[in-house]
């Protein structure tokens, strides 16, 4: 036999049918292979299960009240803690909050069963002792159909058998029982699971449904979430924002404080994967409300513009009638924005607009209701939507620094190496969103899991993306660039408002953005056009340094969005187009369409550009030495700053 099916001598599964055996086998091999083996005992525990298949739910629980209560022969049994969460909506609307007051106060295992990794609570798996996928059933099979049938299963059987629900072994694993019998039983199961446990809803359940009256939630539709702001890390000014509207908030329900005192609208504007759903989460969960969950893409598949925003509105009187509460709009972006010529399509954007327009401030009003909206690019929305009173607080969510990383690794490890120093770590990945860091924990526990072991700091540094080794030349082309920025930029401090605080570069670049010089803006600088060349030539100083001290240009200043060329080459065609800072003075709007008659607007930018370059070049040659002294420690130390290294070569040389 390729495998034994050792049963415990005081287990019910040995007495039992090949569902419960089998079942009983596969939780234990789920908690040993998972490397959490302490599940098996009754100590305080909580471990999450997923991969677990909605008609295996049952079985699997019984199994677990064998494993862990113990049996009617056992001088000591007690009733396991299960919790089948296969069917969310089959949920109560607490049900997450009721399994952390349950585990709270558990003196023995409690298990919760999940149908997909997916749909596991940030807040659950962050408390979870263990987080374990259930163990693969086909070993488990193969040595049975061994053990019951007496011969050794191909594969295709055992994949047969595997596909089905655990109850149904029992109608193929049967003493006697050949291998045609069992194919051709399974196969007969298995298209009975297609077409009736799998089958998806007909439009006549549909109505019977409806007829019947009953409804069917939606899971994100009014749940009360654990995750609250208090327990998020990294969030910088947004989590100020959000703890202050969840005090105010709390003021209005207690009746202390008006409506008309409560800031209702607010969008969350930075890169993807900064956190921006989450932050929508946590904050209904501070304030202690539900959170209504809804995008633009969901409202437009429903049809036609009069389907949209008839699922617009309603998911606004469905806000209302549960107020207070935060309604959440994915995508805002899509929305639209009514100054674009959209030519045929300006007439459907703008019944969009209006209509969002009209729910945020409408005759019906909406006290109670937080709007909180998410987008990726803020400058898409239409002005009148960002009005005090809609949607008028601005919040950036911005990739974390550090200190933000490393508080963020220690939320995902919930305790694990608590006295590793994460700081070189949090450096070495760079700029990184919290789910790319979450990503990083999850993969560091699965090393771990895999050899059977407690996580090690080795795992995490494993764990970080690969991303690319820079050559000795290229490297030294991208300090050599930073240096340019930094040198320049100091010399033309006090003209351009743009202040450098330091530069960074990596040798191992990983999302592109690792190497860099940070500037600090002078609010409110006299903006003239010496002003804006002077910012030109620091846009270009990389590309002048590379000039001058390598006598080559690379790729390092073209590309991406906010690549150095193509910053400037904005700049520029704003100057000469838009802010009567150029050769002309006809001037556009910035958002407006080309004027007809504006055939050398490329020439003038070229010009333009062509001509701060050259001054950008005058200043690296004339503080070369200073450039290539900050470059060489770019090269050694990789860091650079400005007011804490004292030491700094440009500390008798600032700008003038």
């Amino acid at each position: 036999m390729s495998r034994r099916l050792d049963i415990e001598p005081n287990s019910i599964a040995g007495r039992l049918m090949p569902a419960t055996r089998i079942a009983d086998e596969l939780l234990r091999a789920t908690f040993t292979q998972g490397g959490f083996p302490k599940a098996l005992s009754r100590e305080a525990s909580l471990v999450v299960v997923y991969g677990v298949r909605p008609d295996d739910a049952a079985i699997l629980n019984l199994a677990a009240q064998d494993l862990i209560g113990g049996t009617e022969d056992d001088a000591w049994s007690v009733e396991a803690r299960v919790r089948d969460w296969t069917d969310l909506d089959a949920q109560r609307p607490d049900y997450v909050q009721r399994l952390l007051n349950e585990a709270s106060v558990a003196t023995r295992t409690v298990i919760v069963l999940c149908r997909r990794r997916a749909d596991v609570p940030t807040v659950v798996e962050a408390v979870a002792d263990a987080v374990l996928p259930l163990a693969d059933r086909k070993g488990t099979v193969e040595a049975f159909v061994e053990e019951i049938g007496k011969f050794l299963p191909d594969t295709a059987l055992v994949a047969r058998l595997s596909a089905l629900p655990l109850t149904y072994l029992n109608l193929v694993l049967r003493p006697g029982a050949s291998r045609e019998r069992m194919w051709t039983v399974a196969g007969r199961l298995r298209r009975t699971v297609k077409s009736n446990g799998d089958r998806k809803p007909s439009p006549q359940d549909d109505k019977r449904t409806k007829k019947a009256g009953a409804t069917r939630p939606t899971r994100s539709t009014n749940e009360r979430h654990p995750e609250r702001l208090e327990d998020m890390p990294g969030m910088g000014e947004a989590q100020r924002w959000g703890l202050s509207l969840a005090a105010d908030l709390a003021r209005y329900r207690d009746g202390s404080l008006p409506w008309s005192d409560v800031e209702n609208g607010a969008v969350l504007h930075g890169p993807p994967g900064t956190g921006k759903t989450l932050f929508a989460r946590a904050l209904a969960g501070s304030c202690g409300v539900p959170l209504f969950s809804h995008s633009f893409a969901s409202w437009q598949a429903k049809g036609h513009l009069g389907d949209l925003l008839k699922a617009l509105r309603a998911a606004f009187d469905e806000a209302r009638k549960a107020a207070p509460c935060v309604l959440f709009i994915d995508e805002l972006d899509s929305v639209g924005n009514r100054e674009e010529p959209l030519g045929d399509h300006a007439s459907y954007q703008r019944q969009v607009v209006n209509g969002l327009l009209e729910s945020l401030d409408g005759t019906v009003g909406r006290g109670g209701v937080v709007v909180v909206a998410a987008t990726n690019h803020i400058a898409a929305i239409d002005r009148a939507v960002l009005r005090p009173g809609r949607l008028g607080r601005i919040v950036e969510i911005t990739l974390p620094d550090v200190a933000g990383r490393v508080a963020i690794l220690r939320h995902h490890l919930r305790g694990d190496l608590a006295d590793v120093d994460l700081q070189s770590l949090a450096d070495e990945i760079g700029e990184a969103s919290g789910a790319v860091l979450a990503q990083l924990v999850r993969e560091a526990r699965a090393a771990a899991r895999q050899d059977t072991r407690s996580l090690l700091e080795a795992d995490l540094w494993t764990a970080l993306p690969k991303g690319t080794e820079l050559s000795e030349a290229s490297f030294r082309r991208a300090c050599v660039h930073e240096a340019g920025h930094l040198v320049v930029g100091l010399e033309l401090a006090a003209v351009s408002g743009l202040v450098p605080t330091g530069a960074s570069v990596r040798r191992r670049v990983r999302n592109g953005k690792e190497n860099k010089t940070d500037f600090r803006v002078d609010e409110g600088f006299d903006s003239t056009r010496e002003s804006l060349e002077a910012t030109l030539m620091v846009f270009m100083a990389g590309l002048a340094a590379e000039e001058v001290v390598l006598g080559s240009r690379g790729a390092l200043s073209g590309g991406s969005a906010d690549a150095d060329l193509v910053r400037a080459t904005k700049l520029a065609r704003s100057a000469q187009r838009s802010l009567g800072l150029g050769e002309r003075l006809s001037s556009m709007p910035k958002d407006g369409v080309a004027a007809l008659d504006d055939l050398d607007l490329s020439r003038r930018v070229e010009d333009m550009l062509t001509r701060c370059l050259t001054e950008a070049k005058l200043i690296v040659e004339r503080r070369r030495p200073d450039v290539e002294r900050v470059a060489a420690r770019l090269v050694e130390a990789q860091e650079f700053a400005l007011g804490v290294d004292v030491a700094s070569p440009l500390s008798s040389s600032a700008a003038p």
